[in-house]
């Protein structure tokens, strides 16, 4: 009894190990790592996370976290830029870009700690109401070209 009871349980275990990947498969892609210089990691909206790389795709939800010393510099499908500072959290929580549906724009951006510089894309330059970056301090909309950084407590 014993043992099937461990098999089985062991079978779930493999189960879930290997729809995890699927599971932040199905997360839409919203961008692509361009230059990296240290450790950039990703955790899913399912909780699995990832260590990323150049050409590594970056997905809506996802939370990327850059190390010490570490920065990361990211193109979004719009051809929108944006380069993590060291010890940065950056939330993807919403990128929906349609080239054919400028109306269905909207990109929210939540940033926990660090700081980052973006060049708009094509949804920025389309839609500047479109761009929303939340942060502890507050919240900033618009379209613009910025750098935003919080100050460590």
């Amino acid at each position: 009894m014993k043992s099937t009871t461990t098999r089985r349980i062991a079978g779930l275990l493999c189960l879930i190990g290997c729809m995890a990947p699927a599971l932040s498969a199905h997360a839409q892609v919203v961008g692509t790592v361009t230059n990296l210089s240290g450790i950039l990691a990703a955790r899913s909206a399912q909780g699995v996370t990832r260590l990323l790389a150049v050409d590594s795709q970056v997905h809506q939800g996802d939370t990327l976290t850059t190390e010490s010393r570490a920065y990361a510099q990211l193109k979004f499908a719009d051809g929108a830029e944006l380069t993590l500072q060291p010890q940065s959290m950056l939330v993807v929580t919403r990128y929906s870009y349609d080239a054919g549906k400028p109306q269905d724009d909207k990109v929210e951006l939540g940033l926990a700690q660090g700081g980052f510089r973006s060049i708009a894309g094509a949804l920025g330059q389309r839609s500047r109401d479109a761009t929303v970056i939340n942060t502890p301090a507050g919240v900033l909309k618009g379209s613009a070209t910025m750098v935003v950084s919080l100050v460590p407590q």
